[in-house]
Formats: C-alpha cells, structure tokens, sequence
C-alpha cells in the first residue's frame, strides 16, 4: 500500500507546473462564472489558454460567456469564430466573421476568413454573386499588396475551377514571393492562354524553386511543343516520365515524333508503353497507325 502512494505521489509531482495551474485555472473559471463576479478579462484568458491547448469546445464556452458581458465585442467574436473552425463548424465560422465584418467592415482577418470559408460556396452561386465575390476577393488582395502568397493561390484556384483562365493567370502571377504553387499556376494558365514563352518561364522559376515538383516538367514538355521545339519537349516529357509513368505522356511523345516524320522513334516508344501498359486501347491503336505507316501488317 506504501508502494502505491509513493507512486500516485510521484505521479502527481511529475506534472509540469504550467499544467496543474492552467487545470485550476480552468476549473476555478468555471465555478467563478455561476457567482456572476467573473470579468471579461478572465474569461477571455481562459478562452485563450483553452484554445492554445486544443480545448475548441471548452474555448467557444468561455468567448461565448466574455461577448455575454461585452456586447459587439470584436475580440471575443473572433476567439467563438476560431473555435468553431477548431471544431470543424465552417459555416457558423463563417457566421461569425460577417458579424464582425457587419461592426468593423476594415476588418482585414475576418474578411480574409470569410472570403476563404466561403470559397467552397462559389461553385453553387449564380453569376452575379459569384462576381460579387470575385470583386471582394480583389480588392482584399489590393489592400494587402498582394502580400500573402496563399490568399493569392485561393483566388487563382478559384478562378482555374471556374475555368476564368486569364483571370487566374493575372493573379497568380502577382505572387512575388516564390510560392512553387503561385509558379505552377501562372505557367499552366499563361499555357493555357497561348502565352507559351511566359509559361516556359513560369515553369522554369518552378523548378529552380522545386525541382521534385514533376508536373512542371511535362507543363514545361507541352510549352515547348506548342512552339514546335520538339527536342526540348521530348526531354522535359522523359523527365516527367521518370516521376509518373503515364501512357498518354508516351502517346504525346509518339506524336512530336510522328511530326517529325521519325516513325521508327515512335514505335519504339510505344512499343516500350505497351510493354508498360499492355490493355491500353490508346497505345495499341496509336501503334496500329504507326505499323500502317511503315508498311507493316
């Protein structure tokens, strides 16, 4: 029995001080709350600490209990939204932050918050509100100078899902902070518009950034095949293939070669797909064309 209490009290020593006084602390908040003396103060540092320790439920209890005794109070507001998004809560989140944004329009955080929760809505609005949207979005960034590297990624990204391609390549490529994503985005989108000198570039920077980054190398194989440099477009496509085998990779690669009239190069690269991928209906009937035009049966 000795030996028991020995260790509970070990036990019981061993916790860090910083943690038994944040445990009291809590608790004492709580029976403090039922006696009506409890100041703002006290509860928004109870929130705080709640928070910092991933207590999301607990934490929304003591912002709720600090806006009761602080009416409009921003900061409260904010702590009760970041809870609800520790909780996986996104649209009461997103309730939040407009309320903040209704009491403080200048509000740069809640409307970088709103503006983020709400990009999963976009797909579902009409025209009108989705450039309602667009226009917020812009002029946050505007505000901000174009400072915050995934700000500019979200919107990009929107506008490539809404298929808005020059949209996203004028966004993308005011990222000045040599985000890889921001790099990627602006090549893909400028490649997209025709823009093939700019989209090399863009995949340059890419790579010099992140050179693991693969999809740059064949972004960077179909740019220069769009501008006829079949060369530099084989190599880049092989160094994409050396990540991620992809049959249509090898298909693209057998079609520079067939450009070129070198239809023996082609049929061996497809022939070294179909080893690859033997049920491919794509590289047997590209194959099949290829035999044609050699004069084989």
């Amino acid at each position: 029995m000795k030996k028991i209490l020995m260790i509970l009290f070990v036990g019981i020593v061993s916790i860090g001080y910083a943690e038994v006084q944040g445990r009291f602390r809590t608790e004492d908040i709580y029976k403090m709350a039922d006696d009506g003396n409890t100041t703002y103060e006290e509860y928004m540092n109870a929130g705080e600490n709640s928070y910092l320790e991933g207590n999301y439920g607990d934490s929304l209890d003591f912002y709720l209990r600090a806006f009761k005794v602080e009416k409009d109070d921003i900061e409260s507001l904010g702590g009760i939204a970041r809870s609800y998004e520790g909780l996986n809560q996104t649209d009461k989140a997103l309730g939040v932050y407009r309320k903040i944004l209704k009491l403080n329009s200048t509000d740069t955080k809640a409307l970088q918050k709103k503006l983020t929760l709400d990009k999963k809505n976009v797909s579902k609005w009409n025209y009108d509100k989705k450039e309602e949207y667009f226009e917020e979005f812009e002029t946050y960034l505007k505000k901000t100078n174009y400072t915050n590297s995934e700000d500019i990624y979200i919107l990009g990204s929107i506008y490539m899902n809404d298929k808005s391609f020059k949209r996203a390549y004028t966004i993308f490529k005011r990222d000045e902070r040599g985000d890889y994503r921001n790099y990627f985005g602006a090549a893909t989108t400028a490649r997209f518009l025709g823009k093939y000198d700019t989209a090399i570039i863009f995949y340059k920077e890419l790579l010099s950034e992140k050179p693991g980054f693969y999809r740059g190398y064949l972004g960077l194989g179909i740019s220069y095949q769009m501008k006829g440099e079949y060369e530099r477009a084989i190599e880049n496509m092989e160094k994409y293939l050396m990540y991620q085998e992809d049959e249509n990779v090898y298909i693209a690669m057998a079609n520079i070669y067939m450009a070129e009239d070198r239809y023996s190069s082609a049929k061996d690269i497809l022939e070294k797909a179909q080893a690859k991928f033997p049920d491919s209906k794509k590289i047997r009937k590209n194959l099949g064309d290829i035999y044609s035009k050699l004069g084989r049966n």
